[in-house]
């Protein structure tokens, strides 16, 4: 893609989008409003180019090599995908390849037996489907062989190493579950080539089938079949275009076709994906039906489509740190996420997005709810991607009934203490599959259903849809607050009483008044106080929750008891002062609830960031844990104006161990890695008490953000020289108030609308204006 495509696809983006400038605006005057609309229109293109080039030099930091063949043995895996990926959030496709040949193995969101048990429980998990092999009949070269993972343009490349080199250029479709693949050759000689479709036959619990369906090649799996509640198949099939196909059947579970490669013109491989769900049916008809109707027009139409998609994801929101490694991994991330979780999917991907690439997927390839797959969608808000997280909210909503069943019948089955115990509201296991199905245990926990309460609010909060917050987020939220009513008891403590809740911290403990615990039930009623205000609605309620926020438990603050420590007061895991390195759960009020904060008393922030520094810093948790930045400790450092240079060391340490297709991996785990994004975002711009707060925690040293969404629908631009902040611009979606905390010290605060000054109003550094919805503003100091 060179310069001046990728510039016009970057107008097309911020035009259609909207991200700062708006047409409708009314001026007095046809002058003026000519004025008006000629300055916006040199403000886009200004814009649109500055988003061009700030990617255009992003392309190789975001290519991935392969220099030499890598094998199945090298990309297999049960857990996050470590090769070459890429995905459309309902397929996904990770690759391997030899000298002569490419393989995609692939895996369908919705393809999920049921009756599966291991280690960790009986239940639902997610199956890889099957794949396609194309293999160049060409003797192998000792050089030539090149493979790229092209993020930027979602895009993988293959050159073979062959004697007869052969060119592979593959994409995936973004709403359209096809995936091409552009076979070229600069060979004089016609080269025979195969490709083998293929389901997945390894062991007996899972039938295949194959077919010849008029040039089509066709595959099917099917899920168990025996002491199941339901029966899925997905299908795979192929059709050549460019070139004449025979096709012969290999097996029950492979078709060959075979065609020749010439250099006079390109042949196409179009592959769908189909099926899935619990209707047991492959959909091979409709699937036949798409690729028959294809040809060389469409494959253009289809790859036009999905590089505007990919143009307007990638243009909705970047950041420069002017640190290459810190760079890759926050677009990386961005990359993995889009893929990953589309909202036109059938179901929500589990913890490995897309990529179920083995049948004995680690926690069965699920949605785990005690932070795992929340903290996937932690990045898509500031990062100005809301959407990503909408097929997690339907996912959520879908298993809110056994939720309800669960609190009021199965309490004893957190822990024995609470059997023939009742409640209102939602209680959840640890994890589900994102069809719908609930699985795996509760680990004596009870947070599972309200870790999902930051979601629902942070859509509306950085949206401003009303409409959301009505029917989605408030009654959502309203399940956690009845749980929590019933759940928390009432105790007589001192001249006074209590609110308590005894539940598990960490995975299989049982401890009073967490942290970790007391962050959601503060955080669940704050919210319901505010939110049924803005609704008008339960005001009968609010005497009881504001009962509650004013008594509840104090955090226990105890002094470290594991050397090396610098003997400063930090947080306790409960009550009883239990101290456990790594895992810093105990901050979960700092983030991802949001009731601690850079405006808390002072002493309390202290002992906050002492917290960061005994359990991240001393004993090692940053890098010594692999959940530390899943769980957010990245996160609550910045968060709690912890050492920026400190948190900028340890990620870039996490992002040198990467993979070769830039993942951060484990062995467990994989979207929670993404929230390196959210780090950065809350290094450059907070939210705290309505107020913008610019550069809150960056390190002394020059950076800029385009296009972050903050709270109040705002879209925020700004430069940093590692001093001052400058070209700081706030588009307003929904024509809120807007309020900034002064970023210029000592100075006052001038705001223009299309070039002329309106009315500012300030309570010391806090500043505020009307705005109007799909306006722009630009703040400037006055000396």
């Amino acid at each position: 893609m060179n310069k001046n495509h990728v510039l016009k696809l970057a107008m097309i983006a911020v035009l259609c989008n909207s991200c700062f400038f708006a047409y409708s605006q009314k001026s007095n005057g046809t002058k003026g409003k000519a004025a008006v609309l000629a300055n916006k229109k040199n403000t886009v293109l200004k814009q649109a180019k500055a988003d061009s080039l700030f990617f255009a030099s992003k392309k190789k930091l975001l290519t991935a090599t392969w220099d030499a063949p890598f094998s199945y043995a090298t990309i297999k895996t049960n857990n996050a995908p470590v090769g070459p990926y890429m995905g459309n959030g309902d397929v996904g496709v990770v690759c391997h390849t030899s000298a002569n040949s490419q393989t995609f193995h692939i895996s369908k969101v919705d393809f999920v037996t049921d009756g599966w048990t291991d280690w960790a429980g009986s239940g639902p998990a997610a199956l890889p489907v099957g794949g396609v092999q194309i293999i160049v009949k060409s003797p192998a070269a000792n050089t030539g062989f090149n493979y790229q993972m092209d993020q930027l343009g979602n895009e993988l490349r293959m050159t073979t190493g062959t004697s007869k080199p052969v060119n592979m250029k593959s994409w995936i479709s973004v709403n359209d579950n096809v995936m091409v693949t552009e076979l070229t050759t600069n060979s004089k000689t016609p080269l025979n080539i195969s490709v083998e479709t293929f389901a997945d036959s390894a062991g007996t619990l899972y039938a295949t089938n194959s077919e010849i369906n008029n040039q089509v090649a066709q595959v099917t799996r099917q899920t168990k079949t025996t002491g199941i509640r339901w029966i899925s198949k997905a299908g795979i099939s192929t059709r050549i275009i460019g070139a004449t196909s025979i096709l012969s059947s290999v097996s029950k579970s492979k078709i060959n076709s075979s065609f020749v490669l010439t250099s006079a013109q390109p042949v196409f491989v179009l592959t769908y994906i189909s099926g899935g769900g619990k209707n047991n049916d492959a959909k091979l008809s409709s699937a036949y039906t798409r690729l028959k109707s294809m040809n060389k027009n469409s494959i253009t139409l289809l790859k036009n489509a999905k590089t505007a998609w990919w143009m307007d994801m990638w243009n909705r929101s970047y950041v420069e740190t002017n640190d290459d490694l810190l760079n890759r991994h926050y677009l990386s991330s961005i990359y993995f996420l889009a893929s990953a979780y589309n909202e036109h999917s059938p179901a929500c991907g589990g913890m490995y997005g897309v990529w179920n690439m083995d049948d004995a997927m680690m926690y069965h390839g699920d949605i785990h709810l005690n932070y795992n797959s929340q903290a996937g969608f932690y990045s898509v808000f500031s990062a100005n991607r809301p959407e990503i997280a909408k097929p997690f909210y339907t996912f959520i909503e879908s298993i809110v009934p056994d939720g309800k069943r669960r609190a009021q019948t199965d309490m004893g089955s957190v822990h024995p203490s609470l059997a023939g115990k009742s409640c209102r509201g939602v209680l959840f296991l640890v994890g589900g599959l994102g069809i719908g199905v609930p699985y795996n245990y509760y680990w004596q926990q009870t947070m599972n259903a309200p870790f999902n309460v930051p979601l629902f609010s942070w859509y509306y909060e950085y949206t401003g849809d009303v409409d959301f917050l009505k029917k989605r987020a408030y009654p959502f939220i309203r399940e956690c607050g009845d749980f929590y009513e019933d759940y928390l008891k009432k105790e007589p403590y001192g001249n006074s009483y209590r609110y308590s809740i005894t539940t598990g911290a960490h995975e299989g403990s049982w401890d009073l008044n967490p942290p970790s615990d007391l962050g959601f039930v503060e955080q669940t009623f704050s919210l319901l106080l505010k939110y049924s205000k803005v609704l008008n609605v339960d005001a009968d309620r609010r005497a009881l929750w504001v009962d509650i926020l004013t008594h509840l438990p104090k955090y226990k603050v105890i002094q470290p008891t594991i050397t090396p420590n610098k003997g400063l007061p930090v947080f306790a895991k409960n009550e009883a002062g239990w101290d456990h390195p790594n895992h810093m759960i105990q901050m979960h009020p700092v983030y991802p609830c949001e009731v601690l904060n850079l405006l808390s008393n002072p002493d309390t922030l202290q002992i906050a960031r002492n917290t960061v520094d005994y359990y991240e810093v001393s004993q090692n948790g940053f890098l010594g844990s692999m959940n530390a930045l899943g769980l957010s400790s990245f996160i609550m450092a910045a968060r709690v104006g912890f050492d920026p240079n400190i948190i900028v060391q340890k990620l870039r340490t996490l992002v040198a161990g990467a993979k070769p297709n830039f993942l951060i991996t484990d062995g467990h785990h994989a979207a929670e890695k993404t929230t390196l994004i959210e780090t950065i975002n809350s290094m450059m711009l907070q939210t705290l008490d309505s107020t913008l707060y610019l550069f809150p925690n960056w390190k002394k040293s020059a950076a800029k953000f385009t296009r972050l969404r903050a709270k109040g629908a705002f879209l925020v631009s700004a430069d940093y020289n590692g001093t001052m902040v400058s070209n700081l611009k706030i588009f307003s979606e929904k024509g809120t108030k807007c309020y900034v905390n002064n970023p210029w010290k000592g100075n006052s605060i001038r705001v223009t609308e299309d070039g002329r000054p309106i009315k500012v109003n300030n309570i010391g550094d806090r500043y505020s204006f009307a705005t109007k919805a799909g306006s722009t503003y630009i703040l400037y100091p006055l000396n």
